[in-house]
């Protein structure tokens, strides 16, 4: 019997356990079944499963994994594009055993673990995409490229680039030669989703940073990657309430169904 053969609540119990022996407090939805339509629009060709990993905000201001800029994704995820969707609490939420970190350097290898336990749990993954929140995108950007033939995405939202040093103990440069490493890896695809309103940021550092990092994704595509691309969407703010919260949904709806050899920047209607 393989895992998914079993009950879900055996493949991805509540608790699990980490090889490091860390215990992570988690939920797995599962993808809706294949109708018709879905079949129409090409929903039963992916060759094997694919896997949405989400990372919610800074713990110490009571981020957990029920955050509703996540929850909102997946239904998305699972109904329309067949993910398997998994969120968690970071070491130190709820149920999860272990100290919340200063730096976020343990959380990052916690997800490193959790992953490798999600692809050996559901078998037959095609595609991983890491779903960043505010801090969660942090944590999301140290994990690196899977080996081929698994495709990886990293969907970054609302990165804190303004208050990045204090929540990492001002491992800046570290947070930073990451994300560039990131977007010159030929494997990779990162989309950045941010608000021109952002609480935290200002609109005037994200676009330059986005800027420089859409130089180095630049010459990647020259050589045959698939690189960046930036998403900024008018009014919204960290929080994504309102119309833009849509926006966000739309944002990385559509990233998710590009094709392999798509990629670009522009700005959210």
């Amino acid at each position: 019997m393989t895992h998914l053969e079993r009950p879900l609540t055996e493949t991805f119990p509540k608790i699990i356990e980490l090889p490091s022996g860390l215990h992570l407090e988690a939920s797995l939805t599962p993808p809706s079944p294949v109708t018709e339509l879905d079949e129409e629009r090409g929903a039963s060709a992916f060759s094997g499963k694919r896997l949405a990993v989400c990372l919610h905000p800074w713990a110490r201001l009571g981020g957990n994994m029920n955050d509703p800029v996540l929850k909102a994704l997946v239904r998305p995820l699972t109904h329309y594009l067949k993910y398997y969707v998994l969120c968690y609490n970071a070491r130190g939420v709820g149920l999860s055993s272990g100290w919340k970190s200063f730096t976020g350097l343990p959380e990052a290898e916690d997800l490193r673990e959790l992953v490798s336990y999600a692809l050996k749990r559901l078998g037959d993954v095609c595609e991983v995409a890491l779903i960043g929140y505010s801090n969660g995108a942090l944590t999301a950007s140290l994990h690196p490229v899977l080996p081929a033939p698994l495709r990886t995405t990293h969907v970054l939202i609302s990165y804190p680039l303004g208050p990045r040093g204090l929540l990492t103990a001002f491992r800046t440069r570290t947070y930073q030669r990451a994300l560039e490493d990131l977007v010159r890896d030929p494997g990779a695809r990162v989309l950045l989703c941010f608000g021109d309103e952002d609480d935290f940021t200002g609109v005037e550092a994200y676009d330059e940073w986005a800027e420089a990092l859409g130089k180095l994704a630049d010459g990647l595509a020259e050589r045959g990657g698939k690189g960046l691309e930036v998403v900024k969407i008018p009014g919204a703010s960290h929080f994504w309430g309102g119309q833009p919260g849509g926006g966000l949904i739309e944002a990385v709806t559509q990233f998710l169904t590009q094709g392999e050899d798509d990629d670009g920047t522009r700005d959210s209607l």
